[in-house]
């Protein structure tokens, strides 16, 4: 009966995971997992192309002096 008991226990203790678990599962009992992970890809990507669109450019070192290194022997 000891088996018996553990197994109600670990059923029980799973489907109450607490509103957090059951919010983040929630996708994934719907069906609709893939589109949750593109929406939330989607607005990652557009907040940062928003924040490297908007940046202040960086400001140059040292200016080199004379002529590029590409073009000395």
């Amino acid at each position: 009966m000891k088996r018996r008991d553990q197994r109600r226990r670990r059923a029980r203790q799973s489907f109450h995971g607490g509103p957090l678990r059951q919010a983040l599962n929630l996708p994934a009992r719907l069906g609709v997992r893939w589109l949750v992970i593109s929406v939330i890809v989607a607005i990652a990507m557009a907040l940062y192309a928003y924040v490297m669109i908007t940046a202040s450019p960086m400001p140059p070192g040292r200016a080199p002096a004379g002529t590029s290194p590409a073009a000395s022997p």
